[in-house]
């Protein structure tokens, strides 16, 4: 059985339902997350992948996710119209059994990907990963498995990001508070809990706000659905700083457009250098042969660090 990850995760529980106090890593909730039996069935995990035009970043996240997993999973992976060899690399993968294929021809935006996987999901956890995400540990999906059964918590994230008082669009110009929110490329939901608990989506919100920067608050892919969690008053986890290596986020190689169009070769050119750790770490991927089986905790190599003491909510 799998024991917590090296590192304290930080735990979050409201003190009182519906009333989400501050982030607290000690504070307990009035009521006790529900109690569930710990076997096969209740550790099932589906993992969902959204991929637009990310062949060779889609190809490293699919090999080391199943790598490094430490844990059985099954993996369901969305494309929405690419136009990069990416529909020939996934229904090649889906022949040999290593992924389900979903195809929105006509686009499918990525908070309305993540809303109908979570509605539909058979499994007692949903992992939410971008495309452009590279595992680096062994045993990473185990980790987050056993935070989520140790602590009780109804989310875990690779990684919080606060939030931000005085945020400028780049662009726009455009003056918001940004509401704290876990970060989107890589989450994870206990399906047992959220569902008709949280009535939330993972789309963009403004919310008026007079004392805000700007007099609104900006809720990013997956922030207002997390506000909505804090006030159902379920509890989360954000897994420890140590653990945070187990991955790596290139950011910035997703949801590219055709790119037969001008601006995405433009963003192609600007995002060569991180392309090329992709290439790389990808020819070593293939060359071992990373993804032909889904790494367990039984196997050599993976056997889980010592049990780290736990500050639970």
């Amino acid at each position: 059985m799998p024991t917590t990850p090296s590192g304290s995760a930080i735990v979050w529980a409201p003190s009182v339902p519906g009333h989400p106090s501050e982030p607290c890593a000690t504070e307990a909730p009035a009521q006790p997350p529900r109690k569930v039996t710990v076997d096969a069935n209740e550790r099932s995990v589906t993992a969902y992948v959204a991929n637009l035009n990310t062949a060779r970043a889609t190809e490293l996240c699919i090999r080391s996710m199943r790598h490094f997993a430490g844990h059985p999973f099954e993996l369901v992976v969305g494309d929405c119209g690419s136009t990069d060899g990416s529909l020939k690399l996934l229904e090649r993968f889906a022949d040999k059994g290593w992924l389900r294929l979903e195809v929105a021809p006509n686009g499918r935006r990525h908070p309305e990907w993540l809303s109908s996987w979570l509605a539909e999901c058979p499994s007692r956890y949903a992992l939410f990963s971008d495309s452009d995400v590279e595992y680096r540990s062994p045993g990473w999906l185990a980790d987050m498995v056993a935070t989520a059964t140790a602590t009780g918590a109804a989310l875990v994230c690779g990684r919080m990001q606060q939030e931000t008082e005085c945020f400028v669009h780049p662009v726009t110009k455009a003056e918001r508070r940004l509401a704290a929110r876990p970060t989107a490329w890589l989450l994870m939901l206990d399906t047992a809990q959220v569902r008709g608990r949280v009535d939330g989506n993972f789309d963009y919100h403004e919310v008026e706000n007079f004392d805000a920067f700007g007099g609104k608050v900006a809720y990013d892919t997956a922030a207002w659905y997390f506000h909505q969690l804090r006030e159902a008053g379920l509890p989360w986890a954000e897994m420890p700083r140590s653990w945070q290596h187990s991955y790596r986020h290139f950011g910035g190689l997703t949801w590219l457009g055709p790119l037969r169009s001008g601006p995405a070769w433009r963003t192609r050119a600007k995002q060569m250098a991180k392309l090329v750790i992709v290439q790389a770490h990808l020819r070593r991927a293939q060359r071992e042969g990373w993804g032909n089986t889904v790494a367990t905790a039984s196997e050599p190599g993976l056997a889980r660090p010592a049990a780290a003491e736990q500050t639970t909510g």
